[in-house]
């Protein structure tokens, strides 16, 4: 199979060598090539060029490993010179907004059209970084990553746009609890207390994930009120310890807000379901679905 990676960096390197070693014929596309781009075209006998449009019109599969800010142009291009039999799979972090717009110009033109998103530290993992995708042709971009031995898993009826949502809510989950983590175990250290503080929150993970998410959804649209005192209480004893503070202030904030808006129009149950608890807080936000 011919596969052409628009973009010699990081993702595209990273790709490129596993399905070579698969028996893949790899062509590389890049605008201005770093020096290890070049070196490890050189290492593989290949070279890279500088045009679009004649990298992608041979290719059975083309896969867009660029900046997401310039995604979709990227896609706009290739796609317009490629074969209709062809495989278009889009590994860049880009607004799903217009990865659905490349989808749908790809739909048009009758080229599948697949957004793979990147769910680890590809620095770290490589090719085994766990892979989430969505999108016509993902049956056959789940069988070109198993010859590189990467692990793609779909999205549970999912389109071309969904995976980089979902990378997206992930990184606000995550980066978040990373922030909140530094805060906290650094007030934590410097009171001597770190080692404690594990066996504090080992109740934690004593639920499911979705289980411990969904009591914490709920809950809140209840309870803002009274963990807003504890909220304010935390902030100003890491303040009296001269700790800096950054993430309280954003917590203290939001369940400020939540405990104004159930002042004013309280959930009509004491005890909602998340279903419940989420309507609630777009109503009381004034945010539609």
């Amino acid at each position: 199979m011919k596969i052409g990676i628009i973009g010699a960096g990081e993702v595209g390197l990273t790709y490129a060598r596993p399905w070579s070693s698969a028996g893949h014929d790899i062509v590389l596309c890049d605008l201005k090539p770093s020096p290890r781009a070049q070196e490890f075209a050189a290492q593989l006998g290949l070279d890279i060029s500088t045009s679009i449009s004649d990298v992608v019109s041979e290719c059975d599969v083309v896969v867009s490993c660029v900046f997401g800010t310039v995604s979709l142009s990227v896609a706009q291009q290739a796609l317009g010179s490629m074969h209709r039999s062809a495989l278009f799979v889009d590994m860049t972090t880009a607004d799903p907004a217009q990865i659905r717009i490349a989808a749908a110009h790809a739909m048009e033109l009758g080229i599948a059209y697949v957004d793979v998103a990147i769910l680890g530290a590809i620095a770290l993992t490589h090719e085994k970084t766990n892979l989430l995708g969505a999108g016509v042709g993902l049956d056959q971009a789940i069988t070109l990553f198993a010859s590189a031995g990467a692990p793609l898993k779909p999205v549970e009826d999912g389109v071309a746009g969904d995976a980089a949502a979902l990378k997206i809510l992930r990184s606000v989950f995550t980066k978040g609890l990373e922030a909140l983590t530094i805060e906290c175990f650094m007030a934590a250290e410097k009171q001597g207390v770190t080692g404690k503080l594990h066996d504090a929150l080992s109740d934690i993970d004593q639920a499911s994930l979705p289980d411990f998410l969904g009591a914490l959804i709920r809950t809140h649209v209840v309870h803002a009120p009274r963990r807003l005192k504890e909220v304010e209480e935390a902030e100003r004893q890491l303040r009296a310890a001269d700790m800096p503070v950054a993430v309280l202030p954003g917590v203290k904030g939001l369940f400020q807000r939540t405990a104004s808006q159930i002042e004013s129009s309280p959930p009509a149950t004491t005890a909602p379901t998340v279903q419940q608890a989420l309507d609630w807080l777009f109503e009381a936000n004034g945010i539609s679905k």
